[in-house]
């Protein structure tokens, strides 16, 4: 983790480097409040779904993870309230939504850096998805699991694009990293509870 962040603080030495400014990065102290509240609404939208999903038997069993079978309370309280946040989160969030998208939003559009850096994020999360089905025996090698894998990287790059008008709505990274730190985390939580 701590190398997640101090990758994170390269990034950002790099961005500005480059001649990003404070703005552009969403890192402007004016933009904290809005990127909180709108974070946090997302956050709280996201808790409220995580609970109902991980409670109904209907939905329950979509929770199941063999990642946090066997844990107990004090490694979830690390994973939730640091490791996500700070060694995931964070990482990700200066990376796409700061960065890369602030870069190629000032050589295009804000849509077409949308896009790129989400289709970018979607591609970041193909090694993982693997490893996640894999862990977890849900797909066969083959046509499933190479849907499994093209399904995950749809819908991360989905959450990408969502990440991003959370940025441009607010303003800030803030919004991007309150809400991606909550959803990572609380999925988490919701597969340790299913």
């Amino acid at each position: 983790m701590p190398v997640n962040v101090l990758v994170a603080a390269l990034l950002l030495v790099a961005g500005a480097r480059l001649g990003l400014t404070r703005s552009e990065l969403g890192l402007c102290r004016d933009r904290i409040r809005a990127g909180l509240r709108l974070g946090g609404l997302v956050g709280l939208g996201a808790a409220g779904v995580l609970a109902v999903g991980a409670v109904l038997p209907v939905t329950r069993p979509l929770f199941d993870d063999a990642r946090t079978a066997g844990i107990g309370f004090g490694l979830l309280a690390y994973r939730g309230l640091v490791r996500i946040p700070l060694g995931t989160a964070l990482l990700e969030e200066v990376a796409f939504r700061g960065v890369l998208f602030a870069g190629w939003r000032r050589i295009s559009s804000s849509m077409v850096a949308a896009f790129g850096s989400s289709v970018v994020f979607g591609l970041w999360h193909v090694r993982p998805a693997i490893d996640l089905l894999v862990e977890n025996d849900v797909a066969a090698d083959g046509w499933p699991r190479l849907a499994a894998v093209g399904g995950a990287l749809a819908g991360t790059a989905l959450a990408g694009l969502g990440f991003c008008w959370l940025r441009l709505r607010s303003g800030s990274l803030l919004a991007p990293f309150v809400a991606h730190a909550a959803i990572n985390s609380l999925a988490t939580v919701a597969a340790f509870i299913a």
